[in-house]
């Protein structure tokens, strides 16, 4: 677990949820989807997902950094990889077992098999500091995880309510999971905008197979503060 004064370095770099419309051309779209399905390096995770890890040095994605840090400041890339999923992600933060200084994620919405804008990443008030984890307030039977640690218990998540959120888009999540909880906003998963969040809050997808869409693919940026 991280130490409060580990706590507090991170809180002081936190800010509010954003959205940079329209900032990833066509173009740059195209390319970074050959990336993906040109690779022979892409890993299918035992809890469903593939996922495709961008080495530094390999150029893909470094105007993409030079533009966020053009507007965020100096930040290192923790980790960066494509997912391509068929289920709607549960709630959870990316963080790492390392425990750094960890900082905002990005995530650019690259394809979907349907509509777009029946897409949302849910942003919750919470934060959770102390490790990679998915959060279920309970017990959940049967069901792998690949790196995140089960959150059984809210004590450690920081500002829980007495509530249960109720939102039409978490169709997916177990109403228990969502004790405690209260959404912060709904970012829309627009293909060509970057989504750009802290990575330590607690989000999830909202429910795009009850919309009828059966795949998503996009990168997602993990950063750490310098």
């Amino acid at each position: 677990m991280r130490t409060q004064e580990q706590i507090d370095i991170i809180k002081r770099y936190e800010r509010p949820p954003a959205i940079h419309s329209s900032v990833v051309s066509d173009e740059k779209i195209k390319l970074l989807l050959d990336y993906y399905y040109n690779s022979d390096n892409i890993i299918e995770k035992n809890t469903g997902p593939k996922v495709l890890f961008v080495k530094e040095g390999e150029g893909i994605i470094d105007d993409v950094i030079e533009y966020l840090q053009s507007i965020y400041g100096p930040f290192s890339v923790r980790t960066a990889h494509y997912f391509d999923v068929t289920r709607p992600h549960i709630i959870h933060n990316d963080d790492d077992k390392s425990l750094p200084t960890s900082y905002r994620a990005f995530t650019i919405p690259l394809w979907a098999d349907g509509n777009d804008e029946d897409i949302g990443l849910v942003m919750y008030d919470q934060f959770y500091y102390h490790g990679p984890a998915k959060f279920i307030n309970g017990e959940m039977e049967d069901s792998p995880t690949y790196y995140n640690d089960f959150v059984r218990d809210y004590k450690d998540v920081s500002y829980t309510t007495n509530g249960v959120v109720q939102h039409p888009e978490l169709t997916h999540l177990r109403k228990h999971w969502l004790q405690g909880l209260s959404v912060n906003t709904v970012l829309p998963w627009r293909i060509g905008n970057i989504l750009s969040f802290e990575s330590l809050r607690l989000h999830s997808s909202t429910d795009f197979v009850s919309k009828g869409i059966p795949r998503k693919i996009g990168l997602s940026i993990f950063t750490v503060k310098e």
